[in-house]
This record gives C-alpha cells, sequence and structure tokens, in this order.
C-alpha cells in the first residue's frame, strides 16, 4: 500500500512579507506627507477664530453692559496693546478710570504668533473702544468704525481676519484685512 503524498504542503503562514510591509509602510507615508500639512492649516484656522470669537463676545458684553447700566462701558486694550489682551468694564463711578470692582472681564494675551491691532478706519489707533447708553460707539470719539485686524503667525493678510465695529455699535467678523493701516 502505497501512501499519498500530497502535490502541495500546505504551511500555517503568519505575518506579513516584507514586501508587503514597506508598501504599507510607503502609503502611510505618501498620505501623512500630504495630510500634515492641511492639518497645520486647520490649527492656525482654528486658533484665529478662537481670537476673532474672542473679541467678538467681549465687544458684544460691553456693549450689552452699557445699555444695562445706561453708562458707557469700554473694552480697552492692555498696557502692552491688543496683542497682549484687553479688559471690559463700566465706569460706574464716573472718574474716568476702570477701578478693579469695575471691570466686567479680562481677557489674557493673544495665542502665540498671533498679533491683534485696532484702530479708526482713518488709520488712527485706538486703545479704547466703548459704547454709549443705546449701544452705539462713542469712543474712539467721531470714529464712523474701528476696525481690528487678527494676524495670523505666517502674517498673510489675505488669510487673516478681523473684527469690524460699526457706529451703530454691531461689531461683525471680516475674513480678510482690509485696512492698509493694520497690515499684517
Amino acid at each position: 500500500m502505497q501512501s499519498e503524498s500530497p502535490r502541495y504542503v500546505c504551511r500555517n503562514t503568519r505575518g506579513f512579507t516584507i514586501i508587503e510591509l514597506v508598501t504599507v509602510i510607503a502609503i502611510v507615508a505618501i498620505m501623512l506627507r500630504l495630510a500634515v500639512p492641511s492639518f497645520q492649516e486647520f490649527i492656525v484656522n482654528y486658533r484665529s477664530s478662537v481670537q476673532t470669537n474672542s473679541l467678538l463676545a467681549d465687544l458684544a458684553v460691553a456693549r450689552s453692559e452699557a445699555v444695562k447700566f445706561a453708562r458707557v462701558t469700554q473694552v480697552q486694550a492692555a498696557p502692552g496693546g491688543w496683542t497682549d489682551g484687553w479688559i471690559v468694564g463700566t465706569d460706574l463711578n464716573v472718574n474716568g478710570t476702570l477701578d478693579p470692582e469695575e471691570i466686567v472681564k479680562r481677557q489674557g494675551p493673544a495665542e502665540v504668533g498671533f498679533t491683534l491691532d485696532g484702530g479708526t478706519t482713518a488709520g488712527v489707533p485706538a486703545a479704547a473702544v466703548g459704547f454709549g447708553v443705546t449701544g452705539q460707539l462713542v469712543l474712539p470719539a467721531g470714529a464712523l468704525n474701528v476696525e481690528f485686524s487678527i494676524c495670523r503667525p505666517d502674517n498673510n493678510a489675505a488669510k487673516s481676519g478681523g473684527v469690524v465695529v460699526a457706529r451703530s455699535g454691531r461689531a461683525a467678523s471680516q475674513k480678510a484685512v482690509l485696512n492698509a493701516s493694520f497690515n499684517c
């Protein structure tokens, strides 16, 4: 009696061949090379959005406080400028300065690499923005609009954003820095 031998020996293989492994690593490397710059741009756009929304929210708070207390409420730049942060407050005792108990909110410095600047559409820098009892813009005096530039770390004015405060007191974001006086 002759035993039949199989033509093919079935081996129990485990793992991957070196060619399969190198192919997968190459595909992953190509995908990462394409994804990382997009992800970095996403992070910068997100941080720019955070800066813009923080400023918009604080301007809205100041306008609301002005109407609520029937007093001029200000958003003042920190001593080092808008990039170093700002404070929101209402001068309730009308002494011309914001005392510690009159401060509604403090905003810390901008994200690393970002710069903020503010001023009138005529190019005059503004250290403070004030809202009157009906929510209208009263500071800087005589300004039609106040514009803030929020410049990205790469100083690309087309991709940077800003905030415009109209004479009526309404604040809105904008996609690019339009005022040449506050160019990135």
